[in-house]
């Protein structure tokens, strides 16, 4: 239990893997030119955000570094004339997101230095290589008979790891490459423990495990010197790619893709398969399988970066299975690098995303049963299968490995080592489970605020579809009433004509002498009021008139009685 109670003095390290996103918030104009206000955003930590202000001069210099790739990338063009009216910056606004956007989501272009350093220059805009120069030179200052010949380009993805040429007086005709690497996040060896683990490394043997010359160690990082390979690694083959250009002209955009036969897949992967286990058992964790740490010499697998685990660096595939709860040990970590890297032999290209769930048909059944059992979104979500359970499948099992008298298998570390290095990769495991938690946290709270988003979008359609309810409701109320009012009036000057028309109708007398001749004319109808002539006529008289005038109007001749006639 004392070995929990000493104190690890860390150093808070930044990891190269973190993804970066940036939103150009606005522009403004400082001294005559026009500046873009970007938000950069880094990993799936919202805390952790900055601003910075780049001019276009900016995104064009950028986008010549990126040239080199090969990969194609919109930039929006130059304007000499107008660059300054506002909606032309608007609309250059747009393209340069659009550009930000296609640099940061390529694995390729965002690992490069000059991608880093455009959006965060706090943190990349250092002198990486003299710096490592400088290290390289103090570390080999104690050993007699190395020295440094120069330094080679970025031929690997890492921003802190250089790579020089060295010469050692005891091995003047071999060409040997050294590789310096500064700590990772995950570094939790003490020195003294790094050193120790670095001398066993050195006299590791396994015939799948590429040798090691020199390995050292300072208090900033480590050196490890390897015999040059002419063929390159794994994915230079693959690529068609030399190995000594830079890695954003190697795997950028290569211009071949050369899959390999499933006779061959299967023989790597074996053999790959074999190393894995070599290593868990001997209780040295990896992590670092990718097809650059792969080198191919006789139809034999070499494994590169042995190291990379005790140095703490994180893997180039962090990004992806940090996705996935379930790959949350060591064991887990080095089988989903090596469906990436089966995926990438069998199809001559690696795979973008964190899971496949469906191959073409071209693949075998049995090569697609052991991808599917690693990289399908449902293995990562249930569990990945063990080394030992990859080694019996039958597309693997058949495989006989060839090994000479020679190949032997050899490591050995003292029982305290590996108790450190046991406690080493618990503290790596469980840092990757702590960030593993905020992003899933943060993929709930982004499915809540979207939810919620929807809820908002939904309420507010719901009101809008009750407004226009009752909008046409009130419509076809306002328009009934309408039809009612005229209907009533068409009726009312209907029932005023009927009236009249019956009035004058049954105003026509009748035939005196009861013919069925057709009436005569109708007369005039009567004056509104009597009329009073010379005072002749009296209210009384007026009234006997009116009561006359009624019975001829009213006069049915069918009620008469017929009579009979007498002869007298």
């Amino acid at each position: 239990m004392a070995i929990f109670e000493q104190e690890r003095p860390k150093k808070v390290l930044l990891d190269d893997t973190e993804g970066l996103s940036c939103v150009i918030e606005n522009w403004i104009t400082v001294d005559g030119h026009t500046e873009y206000i970007i938000r950069v955003h880094r990993g799936p930590f919202s805390r952790k955000t900055w601003r910075i202000h780049k001019r276009y001069n900016d995104f064009v210099e950028l986008h010549s570094h990126l040239q080199t790739s090969g990969i194609p990338l919109s930039l929006p063009p130059k304007k000499l004339i107008g660059n300054r009216d506002p909606e032309f910056i608007s609309e250059r606004q747009q393209g340069l997101q659009k550009y930000l956007n296609s640099v940061l989501m390529n694995p390729i272009l965002v690992s490069s230095l000059p991608a880093r350093s455009f959006v965060d220059p706090a943190n990349y805009c250092q002198p990486f290589s003299e710096l490592a120069l400088q290290h390289v030179s103090l570390a080999l200052r104690g050993e007699v008979g190395w020295e440094v010949v120069g330094p080679l380009s970025e031929i690997g993805w890492r921003l802190r790891k250089h790579f020089y040429q060295v010469r050692c007086k005891t091995l003047p005709k071999d060409e040997l490459i050294a590789s310096w690497t500064d700590y990772g996040p995950d570094k939790y060896l003490q020195d003294k423990d790094i050193q120790a683990v670095f001398k066993c490394i050195t006299q590791m043997q396994h015939p799948f495990i590429y040798p090691i010359e020199l390995c050292l160690c300072t208090d900033t990082g480590g050196l490890v010197v390897r015999s040059s390979n002419s063929n390159g690694s794994l994915r230079d083959a693959i690529c068609g790619a030399k190995p000594r250009l830079s890695f954003l002209k190697k795997y950028g955009n290569p211009k071949g893709h050369k899959p390999l036969n499933c006779s061959q897949i299967a023989l790597y992967g074996k053999q790959i398969l074999e190393a894995l286990k070599f290593l868990k058992d001997k209780g040295l964790f990896y992590g670092h399988l990718h097809s650059g740490n792969v080198i191919i010499e006789n139809d034999r697998v070499r494994l590169l970066d042995i190291e990379n685990g005790i140095l703490g660096v994180p893997s180039f595939y962090r990004p992806y299975f940090m996705q996935h709860k379930r790959i949350g040990n060591m064991e887990a970590i080095d089988i989903y690098c090596f469906g990436h890297t089966l995926y990438e032999m069998t199809f001559g290209a690696p795979l973008q995303e964190s899971t496949v769930d469906s191959f073409p048909s071209e693949c075998s059944p049995l090569l697609r049963s052991v991808l599917e059992s690693i990289l399908s979104s449902e293995s990562c979500k249930n569990g990945l299968p063990t080394v030992d359970n990859l080694l019996q499948h039958s597309f693997f099992a058949p495989v006989a490995l060839q090994l000479s008298p020679n190949d032997k298998m050899q490591l050995k570390i003292p029982t305290s080592v590996k108790e450190q290095l046991k406690l080493a990769q618990g503290l790596l495991e469980d840092r990757l489970k702590e960030e593993q938690k905020l992003v899933r946290s943060q993929k709930r709270l982004v499915r809540v605020q979207e939810m919620m988003s929807s809820e908002e979008e939904k309420k507010k359609q719901r009101h809008k579809k009750k407004q226009e309810q009752k909008l046409a409701k009130e419509q076809l109320l306002k328009e009934k009433s309408e039809h009612k009012e005229v209907t009533n009036g068409e009726a009312g000057d209907s029932a005023t004509s009927t009236s009249t028309t019956a009035s004058i109708g049954t105003s026509t007398p009748p035939s005196m002498s009861g013919s069925s001749a057709a009436p005569c004319p109708p007369p005039p109808p009567p004056p509104p009021a009597p009329l009073l002539t010379n005072g002749d006529s009296t209210p009384k008289e007026d009234k006997n008139r009116n009561a006359l005038l009624g019975a001829i109007c009213n006069f049915n001749k069918s009620n008469l009685r017929k009579t009979t006639s007498h002869n007298t």
